[in-house]
C-alpha cells in the first residue's frame, strides 16, 4: 500500500502487520537564490527548498524505527553541485540540545499539525551528523559478535560425507551462543548512527 502525503513527498508501507517500512523521499529542485533555507550535513553547508516538508514529515514519523529509509536531493550552498543523500535507520532527533521522545506532541497528539506549525516558524538551523555514541556502541557490539562466532567456530565440528557431526555437549554450547549473538545483533540494529540537531534559539 502506498500513501502520498506530498507530490514531492513519498511514504511506504509494507502491509505486514506492525512492520510496515517508511520512505521519506525530498526531491529538491534548482536553487537559484541563497535567501533558501539550508541544511548543515556533516558540517557542509546545502540548500534545500522543501527542508519545512523534511523536519514535517520526520516529527510527524516514528523516527526511531530501523526500517526508515531517508532521501534527500541536495545542492551544495555555494557551488550548487547536486547529490543525493540517502539513508537506512533510525536517527536521533534533539531540538535545541534535548533528545525528542520517541512519542511525542507532533507524533501521538491530535493537535500535532498546530505544534509542528508552530514549531517550525521557529527554527533557526538544522544540523545532521553522524551519532559518535552510536558508532562507538555499534563498534563494540560487532567485537562481540565476531568473538561468539569465533568461539562457535573453535568448538568441535567434524564433516564427514556431507554430514555435520557435533558433540551433544558443544551442540548445547553452539545453541547457547547462537541466541547471545542474536540477541546481540538486535540491539545492533537498533543503535542510532544519524543524529538530527534542531535549533530555535
Amino acid at each position: 500500500m502506498r500513501l502520498i502525503i506530498l507530490s514531492t513527498l513519498l511514504f511506504f508501507f509494507n502491509p505486514i502487520y506492525a512492520q510496515e517500512g517508511t520512505k521519506i523521499d525530498l526531491k529538491n529542485v534548482d536553487v537559484a537564490t541563497n535567501k533558501l533555507p539550508t541544511i548543515i550535513l556533516f558540517g557542509d553547508e546545502y540548500t534545500i527548498r522543501d527542508r519545512d516538508e523534511l523536519l514535517e514529515s520526520l516529527l510527524k514519523s516514528q523516527f526511531y524505527r530501523t526500517d526508515l529509509e531517508i532521501v534527500i536531493n541536495l545542492q551544495e550552498f555555494i557551488s550548487k553541485r547536486e547529490f543525493n543523500f540517502k539513508h537506512s535507520g533510525s536517527i536521533k532527533i534533539n531540538i535545541d540540545s534535548r533528545k525528542l521522545k520517541n512519542q511525542n506532541r507532533y507524533n501521538s497528539q491530535i493537535q500535532s499539525d498546530i505544534y509542528i506549525s508552530n514549531f517550525l516558524r521557529k527554527v533557526k538551523s538544522v544540523r545532521m551528523d553522524s551519532s559518535l555514541s552510536g558508532i562507538l556502541e555499534r563498534r563494540v557490539l560487532k567485537n562481540q559478535i565476531n568473538l561468539i562466532q569465533k568461539q562457535i567456530d573453535s568448538l568441535g565440528i567434524e564433516t564427514r560425507n556431507d554430514n555435520i557431526n557435533v558433540d551433544i555437549k558443544d551442540l548445547k554450547k553452539i545453541k547457547k551462543l547462537q541466541r547471545k549473538q542474536n540477541q546481540i545483533i538486535k540491539r545492533l540494529e537498533k543503535i542510532t548512527v544519524l543524529e538530527m540537531n534542531i535549533f530555535t534559539e
